[in-house]
């Protein structure tokens, strides 16, 4: 038993330091649409740069290993709730061994 809590501990403490892939959605009370795919979602540098008229879904995160990364899984978590355009609110930023993305997730 002792062996299996060590075992696991350890486990846990590996993979915190690896720098995992995660991201999230929260949603701003408007109903999602159909499921967008990742490759689709069009990212934009702030809503200046945005033309033409959108919908704001809610708030899409992404924190990984790497800039880039983090844009993905904010774009998967954005065309999950039907979001096709991810407009950064701030610049990729990194904390500790890990980037993160926070942006508004939208329709257009």
């Amino acid at each position: 038993m002792r062996s299996l809590l060590f075992t696991l501990s350890l486990s846990l403490v590996l993979s915190a330091c690896a720098g995992g892939v995660s991201g999230s959605f929260r949603g701003n009370g408007s109903p999602p649409g159909p499921a967008v795919a990742p490759a689709k979602v069009k990212v934009a540098a702030s809503k200046d740069a945005m033309t033409g008229a959108f919908t704001e879904l809610g708030i899409a995160k992404g924190s990984a290993p790497s800039a880039q990364q983090a844009v993905d899984q904010a774009k998967i978590h954005c065309g999950r709730a039907g979001g096709n355009y991810l407009i950064m609110n701030t610049d990729p930023f990194q904390s500790g061994s890990s980037w993160t993305v926070d942006a508004t997730c939208a329709k257009g």
